[in-house]
């Protein structure tokens, strides 16, 4: 009789012992492509009944555990392990997420994917989601740990697509545009659809993705194209138009709309090109080259007499071409010119360089 009792406690422990085992260990982790499971190494300064998470990557960052209603929970760098309870977090990362299980006394140890973004200049980069949000940005240069997946890369509001892999570094590759110019004026960098994405002084530099840009110099243009790791140069021209008075000349392009203006005496950078000059409305021709100063020389003309009263030039057809009072120069370039005052009319021929005074 005891032995068939033995034999009936030895069954039932049999028969209790694995559902025993499922309820002490719990459900099975879930699967996760970046992420694996292991028991809880000796050392750690977990709490009992407490999991750990750590999350390797090679930037000197952190990564953050959120609730399922976005509440931060902890935080800890990369590489080194964060004691949670047992439960489901969002892992953030660089601001980009992912969502990893905790289990009691085991370690949840992921890996994540690298963007590194190089480039000549000290700027920024920035990563952007599919939907255009931005979530990091670092120097050109510096690499970023994200959870792996499609990203947007922006440099100077240039873009381009890169997909961050497990366990690899995507390098992302900007050029270098260089704009040369004798002045401190400013070069622009538009898209194909004439949208300005950035803009720097002459003789800096601008890191920009690779691709096909329109550039613009005082509304001069040209165009520049941009290979990763490579500097591509424009070089601008310089004009200076000279005179004796404090007026300003005016370039315009071959079809006579205004393009940029400036002082007398001071100059402009332009890109290669021929240009129309103006000068109270007088004009002429300019053929600008990269890396040379083109000067034109203006002449100017003065009606000496009592303040208040004005006098008016005209070009050979009649055509008045500027007007001021007694006493007050206006510059031209060199010509032929007719100077009125009240009923009577003088020539002018005037020179580069030259200031005359018509006496009526």
């Amino acid at each position: 009789m005891r032995q068939r009792s033995l034999s009936r406690v030895v069954h039932a422990l049999a028969l209790f012992t694995p559902a025993l085992l499922l309820s002490s260990c719990g459900s099975p982790p879930p699967q996760d492509p970046y992420c694996s499971y292991a028991a809880l190494p000796g050392g750690l300064e977990v709490k009992s009944g407490q999991g750990a998470l750590q999350i390797e990557g090679i930037d000197d960052t952190y990564f953050y555990a959120l609730d399922e209603t976005g509440k931060q929970l902890g935080y800890q760098s990369l590489g080194k392990t964060l004691g949670l309870n047992p439960g489901k977090y969002q892992a953030k990362v660089n601001n980009s997420l992912h969502p990893v299980s905790v289990q009691k006394n085991m370690l949840t140890k992921c890996s994540t994917g690298t963007l590194a973004v190089a480039g000549e200049t000290g700027e920024y980069y920035y990563v952007l989601d599919s939907a255009g949000q931005q979530l990091h940005y670092d120097t050109l240069g510096k690499a970023s740990s994200l959870w792996p997946g499609p990203y947007r890369v922006k440099v100077n509001n240039t873009l381009i697509q890169a997909e961050a892999k497990l366990d690899q570094i995507t390098e992302v590759k900007t050029g270098t545009l260089l704009v040369h110019g004798a002045t401190e004026e400013y070069y622009y960098v538009l898209d194909s659809a004439g949208q300005q994405l950035a803009y720097n002084t002459l003789g800096k530099s601008l890191a920009l993705l690779p691709g096909s840009y329109n550039l613009k110099v005082n509304n001069t243009a040209s165009k520049a194209d941009i290979a990763g790791g490579q500097t591509s140069e424009v070089r601008t021209g310089g004009l200076l138009v000279k005179g004796t008075t404090e007026e300003y000349y005016y370039v315009l392009d071959s079809l006579g709309e205004q393009l940029a203006y400036q002082t007398l005496n001071k100059t402009l950078a332009l890109f290669p090109g021929s240009y129309r000059l103006r000068v109270n409305k007088s004009e002429s021709a300019a053929a600008v080259v990269a890396e040379q100063m083109l000067e034109a020389q203006t002449g100017s003309l003065i009606v000496e007499g009592t303040a208040g009263d004005y006098y008016y030039v005209l070009d050979k057809a009649g055509t008045q071409l500027g007007y001021n009072g007694l006493g007050k120069a206006l510059s031209f370039f060199p010509g032929e010119y007719t100077v009125k005052f009240g009923q009577s009319q003088r020539p002018a021929s005037l020179r580069a360089g030259q200031r005359i005074s018509v006496r009526f």
